[in-house]
């Protein structure tokens, strides 16, 4: 058996779902063919970045490293967007890339770059396969490590002498904390009156989520886990960011706790690391670089977060200072204005909450952070680590993919809906339940702010044709254009979700889409 088939073999035993990337024509389409002729389904896209996000996605659906594949030099080079957001959100990936090997003459530098400096800073590792190196299982296992993020496996040509060693852990810098005990921390709740619980992504990947939703304390998620902790209960007090002001539930009710219970915080899941105004203590099983900024007093291995969410078992305070602060939110945002809280409450309210929300990055984000009421991790997506423009598009086609079983709807902005925008026709070609929703003003309103306060140019904000009506007809689908609730409903209203995807494209006001995140950021 060639090498390349045994890596077919290993990976259609792993079960990573589809493969998704651009082939050259050596390498990696002998390992495509011999993938498909093992039933693993290889799905072409039109960049490899988007190919790496939509993998990245099924990895964080699906807990299992995702798979994309480029050629060597460009190919990989094209691919590094969307190692970046797997590795900026934490999502198991493992890319699959040509590359000449370590005896390659250097006279033969056609596509030739160092691949290995060129994604060190997005990747937790880069090996070759050979026939002594690790078997696929333990790279995607790397991948899916916490903290999880992109592995690079190199199909170096001609074969080195020497495999490359994987790594036992991820990035240097994190330092695993798996045995640090509960026995502080238990010390500290049984002290504490009115704990409040702050939950990060690790409290997705622990499947903490029924313990987070017994829970009778106000509960709060990162942006980037949205849903860990059912929103719709009366003890969710929303997204924590670090930076919410007064209108936001994050700002009134930390001031009320006397201990704070993080799940897996990480600088890089908040807006602002800064201590907390009471004790605070951390869950994690890597120490990131940052972590004391936040303050904590105590620290136990992941391996605790059960045990200490059990402790907090028969405690109760807080459901009406939760109830007041989400409903003075709600009130904020469900204005007389029509903004994008009305599209989001419409959609929720016309499939009735079992819908999934992928969304772009933008000041609309900022509201679907606080008024998207996910009843699970899996109906958010967003790039809540890192708020990278561009990628709902391979997010939702990624999770449509993935999870057919429910409509998809990727909310985007008017600098998020271009980056991407081929990879469209995969959902025209596949018939998939997603809707493309646009939220247009016509400016990048979250930095159009910065020109109106500073009395700057809006020139380089403006959006000179904003609607991208006749280009999503192009592909064959149907479109809508909305300016009103009323409009948004009719919309939902004709898209059959089972016959394919639809384009809405929803116009707002621009100065009161400018203003809508005041009070809240």
């Amino acid at each position: 058996m060639s090498q390349l088939a045994r890596l077919a073999e290993e990976i259609a035993a792993n079960g990573t779902g589809p493969v998704f990337g651009v082939p050259g024509s050596g390498a990696t389409l002998t390992l495509i063919d011999a993938l498909e002729k093992r039933g693993r389904e290889f799905i072409l896209t039109h960049f490899e970045g988007a190919a790496a996000m939509m993998a990245g996605t099924v990895g964080r659906l699906s807990g299992r490293a995702g798979l994309c594949l480029s050629i060597k030099g460009p190919g990989v080079t094209n691919m590094l967007p969307g190692l970046a957001v797997s590795s900026f959100e934490a999502f198991p990936l493992v890319a699959i890339a040509e590359a000449y090997g370590a005896g390659t003459p250097p006279a033969k530098a056609h596509k030739r770059i160092d691949q290995a400096a060129l994604t060190a800073t997005v990747s937790k590792a880069i090996t070759q396969w050979t026939s002594q190196s690790a078997p696929f299982a333990a790279i995607a296992a790397l991948a899916e490590a916490e903290t999880p993020g992109p592995v690079v496996l190199e199909l170096a040509q001609p074969e080195p002498a020497m495999p490359t060693a994987l790594p036992e852990s991820g990035k240097a810098e994190s330092g695993k904390i798996e045995s640090a005990g509960a026995g502080p921390v238990r010390d500290l709740l049984r002290q504490s009156q009115r704990p409040i619980v702050i939950a990060g992504t690790l409290a997705i990947r622990l499947n903490l989520s029924d313990q987070l939703n017994s829970l009778r304390v106000p509960v709060f998620s990162t942006a980037a886990a949205k849903g860990v902790v059912d929103e719709i209960g009366p003890f969710s007090a929303g997204v924590y960011t670090g930076v919410g002001l007064e209108l936001s539930p994050e700002h009134h009710l930390l001031k009320d706790a006397d201990l704070v219970i993080c799940i897996g915080m990480r600088p890089n899941e908040v807006l602002a690391t800064k201590p907390f105004g009471a004790t605070a203590v951390n869950v994690a099983a890597v120490a990131e670089a940052g972590d004391e900024a936040f303050g904590f007093q105590a620290v136990a291995g992941s391996r605790q977060a059960a045990e200490i969410l059990d402790a907090l078992q028969g405690r109760e305070w807080g459901a009406d200072r939760v109830a007041a602060a989400m409903g003075a939110l709600r009130r904020a945002l469900i204005s007389n204005q029509f903004l994008p809280a009305h599209v989001f409450d419409r959609v929720q309210t016309h499939f009735a909450g079992a819908v999934r929300g992928v969304f772009d990055t933008g000041y609309f984000c900022t509201i679907a952070e606080h008024g998207w009421h996910a009843r699970t991790a899996s109906q958010c997506l967003m790039s809540g680590q890192a708020r990278y423009m561009g990628t709902a598009i391979p997010m939702a086609l990624g999770a449509a993919i993935h999870d057919p079983s429910v409509p998809n709807v990727a909310f985007l902005g008017d600098g998020g809906i271009g980056p991407f925008v081929g990879e469209v026709k995969i959902a025209v070609e596949r018939r998939l339940p997603l809707l493309f929703c646009l939220l247009t003003d016509g400016y990048l309103s979250s930095i159009r702010t910065r020109s109106l306060q500073d009395k700057l140019t809006q020139q380089p904000v403006r959006i000179s044709q904003p609607s991208w009506l006749r280009v999503f007809e192009g592909f064959g689908m149907p479109v809508f254009r909305a300016e009103t609730e009323d409009g948004v409903a009719a919309a939902l209203a004709a898209w059959n979700p089972a016959q394919g995807p639809a384009f809405l494209e929803v116009a707002f006001e621009p100065d009161s889409y400018e203003a809508m995140v005041k009070g809240i950021r």
